[in-house]
């Protein structure tokens, strides 16, 4: 049997907040769009709409991002959304807590952002990372002194082992 690994730090956060009024925005736009669209066009014309509507709702409701720092990197799960990114330890560089605006983010979600590329569902707060290749990464969270402290303890722990 293999040791369960440390996990220094755990976080799963969901859409929420403006996101959501966002999300209702749209979905109210696109059922006036139908109505007028099935007017127009008839019925079957709006199945297509429809399903990309649905679909849309249900990654965004599904979707939740899942930090995790271990003893060999930290982990970046964007369920229903994104393959898992994983951030070596040994590639870190520089990390820092910080509140980020719009334009360093690019927005919710995942993406190239002027802070590079961007893991976050809401809020204005996370942890910018520098690589040792020179790319940045921007996870967001509701805890970035948390997450900070538990990249320094498993950096701490793997310099020590």
């Amino acid at each position: 049997m293999s040791a369960t690994p440390t996990v220094f730090f755990h976080e799963e956060q969901r859409f929420r907040g403006s996101m959501l009024w966002v999300l209702g925005a749209v979905i109210l736009g696109s059922a006036v769009l139908v109505l007028v669209m099935t007017a127009t066009l008839g019925p079957v014309a709006v199945l297509f709409p429809l399903v990309i509507l649905a679909g849309v709702f249900a990654l965004i409701f599904f979707a939740h991002l899942e930090t995790e720092v271990r003893g060999d990197a930290v982990y970046v799960h964007f369920h229903g959304l994104w393959p898992t990114r994983r951030i070596r330890l040994d590639d870190i560089a520089t990390f820092e807590p910080r509140r980020y605006t719009m334009w360093d983010s690019g927005g919710w979600g995942v993406h190239l952002g002027l802070a590079g590329m961007t893991y976050n569902v809401s809020g204005n707060k996370g942890v910018h990372f520098r690589l040792k290749n020179g790319s940045g990464v921007l996870v967001g969270t509701q805890r970035p002194q948390a997450l900070a402290t538990a990249i320094a303890t498993a950096l701490e722990a793997r310099d020590s082992g």
